[in-house]
This record gives C-alpha cells, sequence and structure tokens, in this order.
C-alpha cells in the first residue's frame, strides 16, 4: 500500500474485513479531492452526500465501516433521497458521487469490493427552466435602481448573468483584474477550476463602466468585482434572495425567478437570436453539448409556434373558403 494511506483496521462484526471506518473513508477520499485542486464548493458537495451516506447506514443499519457497504444499502439511501422529494438529478448526482467515492476507495485497496457495481443509475428526468420572455426581463432589470451603489450593483450583476450566461458562483468569484473593458470579456472561473473568456455587450459594458466608476469611490482592499456597501463579499443566498424579490416586485408569474433562470434566460435567446450551439457551449462553460441541446429544442418552440399561427396550407384553405 501506498506511503500516506488508511492503515487498515482491525475487524468489526459489522464492518467487514480490513476496512476502515466510514468516518475516515470519507477524511482520506476528501485529502484525494483536495490534492487535486478541486473546488471548495465540489469539497462541500462530497462532504455533504457523504456525510448523509453516512448518518443513514450508521442509523439505519449499524453499519460503521466501509468494507460492510452492500448494494443493497446503496439502493436503500438512493430510495431514501427519492422519498424526501428531492429531485431525479439530485439523486443522480449523488449516485455519480457515491460512485466515485467507492471506486476510489477500492482503488487504494481499502474495501474488498466496490458495492456501486451492482447499483444500477438512476433514471434521470431533465426539467428544463422556463425562460423569462423580453418584457419580464426588463421589467426585472427595472426593480434595480442604478442611482444607488447597491442599486447598480444588483443590475450590472444580473445583466452579466443575462448576456453572458454565468453561473451565480462564476459571477461572485468574479475579479478586478479579470475585467477586459476594452475587449468586453470577462475572465470566469468555471467548474473543475476551468479558465475561461466570456464576452459581452455594449449595454452590459456601459452598465459596467458606471459601476466601476462607483465603485472606485469605496475604499476597500477586495479585488473580487462585486461587493456589498462595506466592501464585503457576497454570498449566493443573499443574491437568490434579491434577484426572487425583485420578480415579485416586477410582478413576474409563472416563471421561477433565480439567479439559474437569468442563466437559461441567456442560453435560450441566444439561439433564438440565431446564435451556434457550439459557441453557446463555449459560452456557457460545457464540456458536451447534451444540455445546450435541450436550450436549442427550447427555443425551437417558438419555430413549432409560428408555424400553428402561419402554416402554408391553413391560410391557402381558410383564403379558399
Amino acid at each position: 500500500m501506498s506511503q500516506g494511506t488508511i492503515t487498515h483496521e482491525k475487524n468489526d462484526v459489522r464492518g467487514g474485513t480490513g476496512a476502515p471506518t466510514l468516518a475516515r473513508a470519507r477524511e482520506e477520499f476528501r485529502l484525494r479531492c483536495d490534492s487535486r485542486n478541486l473546488s471548495v464548493g465540489t469539497l462541500a458537495w462530497y462532504a455533504q452526500i457523504l456525510g448523509g451516506l453516512e448518518r443513514f447506514l450508521v442509523l439505519r443499519y449499524e453499519v460503521t465501516r466501509a468494507g460492510a457497504v452492500t448494494p443493497g444499502h446503496i439502493r436503500a439511501y438512493l430510495s431514501q433521497l427519492r422519498a424526501r422529494a428531492l429531485s431525479s438529478e439530485t439523486v443522480h448526482r449523488t449516485y455519480g458521487g457515491l460512485r466515485c467515492f467507492f471506486k476510489f476507495l477500492r482503488r487504494e485497496g481499502l474495501i474488498p469490493s466496490d458495492p456501486m457495481e451492482l447499483v444500477e443509475r438512476p433514471r434521470r428526468e431533465r426539467h428544463l427552466i422556463q425562460p423569462l420572455k423580453p418584457e419580464q426581463v426588463r421589467a426585472l432589470l427595472d426593480q434595480a435602481d442604478s442611482k444607488t451603489f447597491l442599486g447598480l450593483r444588483n443590475k450590472v450583476l444580473m445583466l452579466l448573468m443575462l448576456d453572458s450566461g454565468l453561473r451565480l458562483s462564476e459571477a461572485l468569484h468574479l475579479r478586478l483584474g479579470g475585467v477586459d473593458m476594452e475587449g468586453s470579456t470577462v475572465l470566469v472561473m468555471g467548474k473543475g477550476r476551468k479558465e475561461r473568456r466570456v464576452p459581452f455587450a455594449k449595454v452590459t459594458r456601459l452598465a459596467l463602466d458606471a459601476y466601476l466608476a462607483a465603485r472606485r469611490r469605496i475604499l476597500v482592499q477586495s479585488d473580487r468585482l462585486f461587493i456589498s456597501r462595506a466592501g464585503g463579499e457576497l454570498t449566493g443566498r443573499h443574491i437568490q434572495l434579491l434577484v426572487k424579490r425583485y420578480g415579485e416586485r416586477a410582478g413576474i408569474r409563472g416563471v421561477r425567478v433565480s439567479p439559474h433562470t437569468l442563466r437559461h434566460t441567456c442560453a435560450t435567446q441566444y439561439i433564438r437570436n440565431g446564435g451556434d450551439p457550439f459557441s453557446l457551449q463555449e459560452i456557457l462553460g460545457h464540456t458536451t453539448l447534451e444540455m445546450v441541446r435541450n436550450y436549442v429544442n427550447l427555443a425551437s418552440r417558438d419555430v413549432y409556434d409560428s408555424h400553428r399561427k402561419f402554416s402554408p396550407m391553413d391560410g391557402l384553405f381558410q383564403q379558399g373558403g
């Protein structure tokens, strides 16, 4: 066994042969993820799903060691997640995280076999978030008072997500040094710590220029682009509640108003305006075209609606009486 790997502990009646405790296995996996320089968000996500699995196994089955986990235990845990009305996307991602965890343990020789090899991948149901309509976008942006620092900040933040398709976490981690006003781009740190340059349009540049001027009047040390009035960092939860409140004030109904909806709106409108899927994939930072195809399908509904309205044959026969 390689240096630094957990030493196998003595057998336990519920623990299997030569297996570490679940807590120590989680810590070994955390060190592996940390050494790979995974993002803080990814580390927190792994800690959440693995901690949940451990609590479930201890309380339901009194299983305390990684080597005692069976495919049946995993299936029961995934079933519990579904019983809690978690989305199929969440269950699917949890399955992927558990698969990575146990594969690591087996590769390191910490467990005799990988229980995930016999657990079927849960069915994934994709429900794409409905985008905002143009008039809803305008109403939403109008809620931010550009005459105040906070209102201007909020408007620019929403504009960047709408114009450049940024994830909320990406927008909040933008740095001043990554803003290229001359080239109209921002340097984004995406998932997996992958950097990409994302463009923004003239209307966003004008608003961003005004915000930067206002920001310079606040003497702070932070190099984050978006800051609080006191110069502190913003939290994702704060912005989520803010966007939701703006949506309520704008009277937007029938659509979930959230930062992620702004990203979906950007992608869908980009396709509607004639943008191609490949450039959209690069802008959004997706590794595959799978998600982009969903935006194309959603935008294509406009074509179906237009055909029903302007069908050549319907019009011909209606005219013919």
